[in-house]
């Protein structure tokens, strides 16, 4: 039983024996009690106590009623927030299903309307500071291929490198941006004496992601003045080109060049030597993205490849806008 409810059947025993002491003790309540209660309680052979236990009993019948309801509307309360729960969530996955459905459709279409083109791929950006080390996660979501296009798309790829060289990298490309190339070169200088000493056999990764951040960085001078990457490194071309090649770092650089598009070559001598790569870094919803389109080698014996490449990455500028409204809209379905 409710405590509501045991505090009115607790009240009305208290009121009967405050009722009862105060008629025995004192000769005004009897008087009153003998002139205008008693008449109508003890000759009808209904006695006081009676009547209040009977008043008491309905207060207490009603009060429980009440109490029922209110139960059951709690109840409903809580299947209804169970179920809808369970709505919402499952809202989220049909949202998520038809997003994927949607995007392959798209980066498929995409494939089919250029002949060149053998892949379209999404690869999701993560990137995390600790203990002064940067990791960079590439991890694979979607793509979609050209018929009989083998590609053999890396599922996840890491990349590691300090904190404070990348953060000096930004910061000189963000000058020279402004019109102040003096830190790029001091850059690639110093980045270029800490790794050409080192035997090919003692390089690792972390200097691949250094031999990465210097080449963007030529490549960078190389766009707006002519400088050719390998009048500077001389002899170390072959070891840099070797370095940045065993270590895949296309789609890495794709994504440090964050507000723009940028191409690589597959350098190595095997079936896809001279594959041509487009990448860009977009930010989609609330996830970083790395989009590239893989173009077969054939478009190089074009006379106006360059120009086809361009159209080719406008277009995809066209399908990543597209692609960016959906997934916001599958968003905005979510918190429906």
């Amino acid at each position: 039983m409710k405590k509501s409810t045991m505090l009115y059947i607790y009240s009305g025993l208290l009121f009967i024996l405050f009722f009862d002491l105060w008629v025995e003790n004192s000769e005004q309540a009897s008087n009153f009690f003998g002139n205008w209660i008693k008449p109508f309680i003890d000759e009808p052979k209904f006695s006081l106590v009676w009547s209040v236990l009977a008043i008491v009993a309905i207060v207490v019948l009603f009060k429980y009623i009440l109490d029922a309801k209110e139960e059951e509307k709690k109840e409903l309360e809580k299947t209804l927030e169970s179920e809808m729960g369970i709505l919402i969530m499952a809202n989220k996955e049909l949202n998520s299903y038809r997003l994927q459905d949607n995007l392959m459709s798209i980066l498929n279409r995409f494939v089919q309307r250029y002949s060149y083109v053998n892949a379209a791929q999404w690869y999701q950006y993560v990137e995390n500071n600790h203990q002064g080390q940067t990791k960079i996660k590439l991890n694979f979501q979607y793509g979609a291929e050209a018929e009989e296009v083998n590609l053999n798309a890396i599922q996840q790829l890491y990349y590691y490198c300090n904190i404070s060289t990348l953060r000096e990298f930004r910061e000189v490309k963000e000058a020279y941006t402004n019109g102040d190339a003096d830190p790029l070169v001091d850059f690639i200088i110093d980045v270029h004496n800490r790794i050409a000493h080192k035997s090919e056999e003692s390089l690792t990764q972390e200097d691949a992601v250094l031999c990465s951040l210097m080449l963007l960085s030529f490549e960078i001078l190389e766009r707006d003045f002519g400088i050719v990457f390998e009048d500077f490194t001389e002899s170390n071309v072959d070891k840099f080109q070797r370095l940045i090649d065993d270590n895949r770092t296309g789609i890495f650089r794709a994504a440090l060049m964050e507000d723009e598009y940028y191409s690589f070559t597959h350098t190595r001598d095997n079936q896809k030597f001279n594959r041509q790569y487009i990448g860009r870094l977009l930010k989609i919803g609330d996830q970083n993205i790395v989009f590239t389109i893989v173009l077969d080698s054939s478009i190089l014996d074009e006379p106006k490849y360059k120009e086809i490449m361009l159209n080719i990455a406008t277009d995809f500028e066209s399908l990543l806008k597209d692609l960016e409204k959906m997934y916001n809209k599958s968003r905005e379905g979510e918190g429906d």
